[in-house]
C-alpha cells in the first residue's frame, strides 16, 4: 500500500477517523497485543461501515424498485482473501454481520494469549461486496477489534420420543386422518390398536404422491404434528439419481456442476398439520472431496417480494477459523463463533447431514420456491442429496 487515506467518516472510538479501503488496494494492517488479558482467547474481527454513496442508491431507490417495505439487512455477502505476514495459507472471508452499534464486522481469527506482546501483521488482498461485486466497492475501515471468544451452545432441535408417551392417550396423539395416510404407504402396513398405529406412524414409512410421482417420507413428532420429506424436490440440470440402500428412498440425487440448485415444493393439504411453522432442511452427504464446499450458501426465496426478507446464509460444512497461539507451530482451527448463526450442518443418526435451509408457516399447504448459490461462485459438482425435510418448530 502506497499510501494511507484517512476519511472523516464518523467513528465512535477514534477521532481522526475511518480509512477508506478500495476493493482493488491491498490493505496492511499492524496490530500489537499488549492490553490483552492473558489466559484469554478472542476474536479478531474487522469492523467497517459500507461506503455511503452505494448505500444511498439503496435506501432510496431499493424500496420502491421493490415496492415493499424496506427492512434493514443483518448479514451481507463480502468476500476477500487475508493472510498473515510470512504464512502462505490464505484465509477467506463471505459473511458480514452488522453489529447492534450500526458497524459491521467480520471474523478473521481466534487469539489466544499468554504475557506476551505479538506483532500481528495481516495482509488483506482486496475485496469484492458478493462475489458477483466490483472491486471499485468501497470500505470505511475503523480497524482490527479484538473481544473475548463467547461460547455458543449448540440446541439439539431433534424431537425424541419421551417414556411417559406409552400411557398417554393414543388416539388424540393421531391425526384425525392417520388411517387414510397409511392406506397410501408404498408397503402394506398392519396395525391392531391405536398404539400400534403411531409406533409405525412415528417410524415413518414411505407414500407416493399422486400428481408429481415423488416419493414422500411421512412420520409425526412427539406433539402428533406431520413430518415429511420430499425426494426429488430439486429441479436442476445436470443431476442423475443413484441408488442408495441407505436412503429412505432407495436412491439420492447427485448432481453435476450445478451452480444453482432450485428447490420447489407444493405440498398436499392432507399432509400438512395446518396453522403450523415449518423448518425446512436440506438432507444431504458431501463427497470425499470437501474443499469445494468452504463458502457459505446464499438461500433465496422467489415467492417474497422484499430482497430484504427473502435472502439468508447457511454452511454445508462447518466453517472455521485459524487460530493463532502466541507459540510458532501451535496455530490450529476452530468452529465460527461469531455471530450465532443457524444456519449450520448438524450429523443426523442415520447417517446424513442436515442443514435448516428455510422457515416458513403453513396454512393448509407448503408451497415454497427456494434458489441455493455457494458465495464463491463454485458449482454444487459431488454433493448427494437424499431430500427436502419439513418438520415442525
Amino acid at each position: 500500500m502506497q499510501c494511507i487515506i484517512i476519511c472523516s467518516y464518523y467513528s465512535r472510538r477514534f477521532a481522526v477517523g475511518t480509512y477508506k479501503w478500495y476493493g482493488y488496494e491491498i490493505l496492511k494492517a499492524d496490530v500489537k497485543t499488549q492490553f490483552l488479558s492473558p489466559g484469554i482467547t478472542y476474536t479478531v474481527n474487522l469492523v467497517f461501515k459500507f461506503d455511503e454513496d452505494k448505500r444511498r442508491f439503496e435506501d432510496i431507490f431499493l424500496p420502491y424498485i421493490l415496492q415493499g417495505e424496506k427492512k434493514e439487512r443483518r448479514c451481507e455477502n463480502i468476500f476477500f482473501p487475508y493472510r498473515l505476514q510470512g504464512e502462505r495459507e490464505r484465509s477467506f472471508s463471505y459473511l458480514a454481520y452488522k453489529r447492534e452499534d450500526g458497524w459491521w464486522a467480520c471474523e478473521l481469527y481466534h487469539f489466544t494469549t499468554d504475557h506476551r506482546t505479538v506483532d500481528l501483521q495481516i495482509l488483506f488482498e482486496c475485496f469484492s461486496i458478493s462475489n458477483k461485486g466490483s472491486l471499485n466497492d468501497v470500505l470505511q475501515v475503523e480497524g482490527i477489534e479484538f473481544q473475548p471468544l463467547e461460547n455458543v451452545e449448540h440446541i439439539d432441535e431433534k424431537q425424541l420420543i419421551s417414556d411417559s408417551d406409552s400411557d398417554a392417550n393414543w388416539e388424540e396423539k393421531l391425526p384425525v386422518d392417520y388411517e387414510d395416510i397409511m392406506k397410501r404407504s408404498k408397503s402394506s402396513l398392519q396395525w391392531t390398536t391405536k398404539e400400534e398405529a403411531y409406533s409405525i406412524i412415528c417410524k415413518g414409512f414411505l407414500i407416493s404422491d399422486d400428481e408429481t410421482k415423488r416419493g414422500i417420507w411421512f412420520s409425526l413428532d412427539k406433539n402428533g404434528k406431520k413430518c415429511l420429506m420430499l425426494s426429488g424436490a430439486l429441479e436442476c440440470r445436470r443431476t442423475e439419481k443413484v441408488p442408495l440402500p441407505e436412503s429412505r428412498f432407495g436412491e439420492a440425487i447427485h448432481l453435476g456442476d450445478n451452480i444453482y440448485i432450485y428447490v420447489k415444493t407444493n405440498v398436499q393439504s392432507q399432509l400438512v398439520s395446518s396453522e403450523t411453522t415449518y423448518a425446512c432442511y436440506l438432507v444431504y452427504k458431501l463427497p470425499e472431496d470437501q474443499s469445494g464446499f468452504k463458502a457459505p450458501v446464499k438461500v433465496e426465496d422467489g415467492r417474497r417480494d422484499s430482497v430484504d426478507e427473502n435472502i439468508c446464509y447457511i454452511y454445508l460444512t462447518s466453517p472455521q477459523t485459524l487460530v493463532i497461539r502466541p507459540n510458532a507451530g501451535q496455530n490450529t482451527h476452530n468452529s465460527l463463533s461469531r455471530p450465532k448463526i443457524k444456519g449450520l450442518p448438524q450429523q443426523r443418526n442415520d447417517g446424513w447431514i442436515e442443514v435448516k435451509i428455510w422457515e416458513l408457516r403453513a396454512v393448509t399447504t407448503i408451497n415454497m420456491e427456494l434458489t441455493l448459490e455457494l458465495c464463491d461462485g463454485k458449482n454444487f459438482s459431488g454433493l448427494i442429496i437424499e431430500g427436502i425435510e419439513f418438520k415442525p418448530v
